[in-house]
């Protein structure tokens, strides 16, 4: 009697809102990269252009401009924050997709470069339609790009760097915190302590990224 071997299902990215876990089984066996990156891609696009379109360009630091130099300036904006979104979403999830299985290697995982690249994809998106939402609401009513709507400092509205600080206490950013240490366990087969102490130090790096960014947003305005 021939053996019958069953296929497994590829992941869906669109599973990771209410089936995460059955994703990252899925994603162990059947690791795709290209058609949900380039989803990503695009999303990313969308919401760079989302924010281009929703920045307040008259608040800009700097010599008052005249209506066509404003005009001017939201095009570029645009166009360059279009491609910044198309190119830099991909090389952003390549580069920390390599940190994260140098690291999973350093503890002996035995999961390969598709795998957590794969995996840097699927948890991403739910970051990516977090920030869509966010800038979409924000289009529709007017409001500050940089605040998302879901997080702490849309309620403080403090600046500088307790308002960094406050924004990466976003949902969909937690969210996105959550599933990654889920697979982790899941698709490169660490342990549960493991994978949530890489998690939280991503997190808290986020953190002092935030802040140094608020630093740096305090000296502009002076």
């Amino acid at each position: 009697m021939e053996e019958q071997t069953i296929e497994t299902k590829k992941p869906s990215l669109f599973g990771m809102i209410l089936q995460p876990g059955e994703q990252f089984e899925r994603l162990r066996e059947r690791p795709v990269i290209w058609l949900p990156l380039i989803l990503l891609s695009i999303l990313g696009t969308v919401v760079a252009v989302l924010i281009a379109l929703n920045v307040d360009y008259s608040t800009i630091p700097g010599p008052a401009m005249s209506a066509e130099e404003l005009e001017l300036t939201k095009m570029f904006g645009i166009i360059f924050g279009g491609l910044g979104g198309l190119f830099g979403t991909s090389i952003g999830l390549l580069v920390f997709g390599a940190i994260l299985f140098g690291i999973a290697k350093i503890v002996k995982s035995p999961v390969s470069f598709k795998q957590m690249f794969s995996l840097m994809i699927f948890t991403s998106f739910i970051t990516t339609i977090g920030q869509l939402l966010n800038q979409l609401i924000i289009y529709a009513i007017g409001g500050d790009p940089y605040i998302m709507l879901t997080s702490i400092n849309s309620f403080v509205g403090a600046d500088g760097v307790l308002g960094a600080v406050l924004g990466v206490f976003e949902v969909f950013q937690i969210w996105y915190y959550v599933l990654l240490a889920l697979g982790l366990v899941k698709v490169a087969q660490l342990s549960k302590p493991a994978a949530y102490t890489i998690a939280i130090i991503f997190f808290i790096l986020g953190l002092i990224v935030a802040a140094i960014g608020g630093v740096f947003e305090g000296i502009a305005q002076f």
